[in-house]
């Protein structure tokens, strides 16, 4: 058997396996006295057919399985032998074509197209400064958040006239040029909104301050400020029909609810924060929502840093990848996921996360950095903490029903490796944040979400 590795680039190479029948034969030979051993043929008692006619029958076959085992099993060996930093899997070559003549040869040559994992060393340094926002909480965000989850828990009324934060229904019926009912167009569908919602300021205005059985006409995108998933749930239309819309709907309100805020007592305050030490004055209250508010700025801002340190370790890292192999094995290999049509647009993030993922595996071999089994533990019970958080359930993280869930999946393969590499991320991130320059900067709620805002839509995130 012979083994050689031949490179077209720094990045992509083709592993050849070649074989001669003395390199498979015994196998081959072994599998078909097992197949005589069990063979029912007609004109033979079981397991006694002539040696000779089992090949004839199965022997091209198992030819075919043993020589295919046989090169896979070199193509892993050699691979690991030779130490060969892989992206991806092998697939079949396309630069070098495999001789695979069962019926005319007895050698037979397999070609396998791997792509390299390009090597670099670490760019990170004191001299990539970066800011940790101190975000300042005042007044204004503690009545916000304050004002926010009254709402929440706000009983709802029949209202005759409609405010800002009323809920008003309505039926909308889609219009033409000449002021009547399209023809086929949205009829009398049922809607919800709360003025306050709409941006443009004069369709605002003509919802508050109105009665039941008000009409008025106006775009019913606007009402949804052109949200398109918001749109198309609302009038039960496909996102494609969204332009073809009527710009002149007419709006039926139907019904107006409007919120009855709880009183801020003491009741509400132990509702609200409950336990021992719950809050017994406005004041002691007011204190503790804006404890929580710096708590939640303080990891939006630490989250952010890591968005930002992710930025900052692809700008310093511009990494060649072998993109046309790992296009083919896209495509190849996820044909549900990636086609011809769609590979261009899907594999740019592919690429980038790839990428990514290459520089933590540096940052981490580079120092050592591993995952315990109690961080991995650890770890799982803070994903299943998010998960159940947005469902409105909070849990304790030593809560023994987390813990139980947690351990189920343990047993799982995948899930384990999915936070393990949760672990490893964050512990790469931190390890960045000692490696860089990192200058604490206060700001304003408001700043603060500017500066998010704008990063986000330059990066086109």
């Amino acid at each position: 058997m012979n083994t050689r590795l031949e490179k077209h680039s720094e990045l992509e190479a083709t592993v050849v396996v070649e074989l001669s029948k003395s390199d498979y034969q015994e196998k081959v030979d072994q599998q078909i006295k097992k197949i005589q051993k069990t063979a029912r043929i007609n004109g033979f008692r079981p397991g006694k057919a002539p040696l000779g006619m089992i090949n004839k029958l199965y022997g091209k076959s198992v030819l075919a399985e043993e020589i295919q085992q046989m090169a896979s099993d070199r193509l892993n060996e050699y691979i690991k032998e030779e130490n060969l930093d892989i992206l991806g899997y092998p697939i079949g070559s396309e630069r070098i074509e495999s001789e695979l003549d069962i019926d005319n040869s007895e050698s037979f040559t397999f070609a396998f197209d791997i792509g390299l994992s390009p090597q670099f060393d670490l760019s990170v340094s004191t001299k990539d400064k970066l800011e940790l926002f101190k975000i300042e909480v005042t007044d204004k965000e503690v009545d916000e958040d304050i004002e926010h989850a009254r709402k929440q828990r706000a009983q709802m009324e029949d209202a005759e006239t409609s405010d800002e934060e009323s809920i008003v229904y309505a039926e909308v019926t889609e219009l033409d040029e000449t002021g009547n009912p399209l023809e086929g167009g949205v009829t009398a569908k049922p809607i919800s909104f709360v003025p306050s919602m709409i941006e443009d300021k004069k369709l605002k205005k003509a919802f508050v301050g109105i009665n039941k059985g008000a009409e008025i006409k106006c775009d019913v995108r606007v009402i949804f400020n052109n949200n398109e998933a918001v749109i198309t749930n609302s009038l039960g239309i496909p996102k494609e029909g969204i332009s073809d819309l009527s710009k002149e709907f007419k709006a039926v309100v139907t019904e107006i609810k409007t919120r009855i805020l709880p009183e801020l007592t003491a009741e509400y305050f132990a509702e609200t924060f409950p336990g021992d030490d719950a809050p017994k004055t406005e004041e002691e209250y007011r204190a503790r929502v804006k404890t929580n508010l710096e708590k939640y700025y303080e990891n939006e801002a630490s989250l952010w840093l890591d968005h930002e340190i992710g930025h900052m370790l692809l700008n310093n890292h511009k990494l060649d990848l072998p993109d046309e192999f790992l296009k083919r094995w896209l495509t190849s290999t996820k044909q549900e996921d990636y086609t011809p049509e769609n590979i261009e647009e899907k594999y740019a993030q592919e690429r980038e996360a790839l990428v990514r993922r290459l520089i933590i595996d540096k940052i981490a071999a580079t120092n050592d950095l591993k995952a315990e089994q109690e961080e991995i533990i650890q770890e799982a019970k803070l994903y299943y903490l998010g998960m159940y958080r947005q469902y409105g359930l909070n849990l304790d993280i030593n809560d023994s029903f987390l813990t139980e869930t947690v351990m189920k999946r343990f047993g799982e393969q995948e899930f384990i490796s999915q936070m393990n590499d949760r672990v490893i991320y964050r512990k790469a991130y931190d390890k960045a944040k000692e490696m860089i320059t990192v200058k604490e900067k206060k700001v304003s709620v408001e700043n603060y979400f500017k500066h998010v805002n704008t990063h986000k839509h330059n990066h086109g995130e």
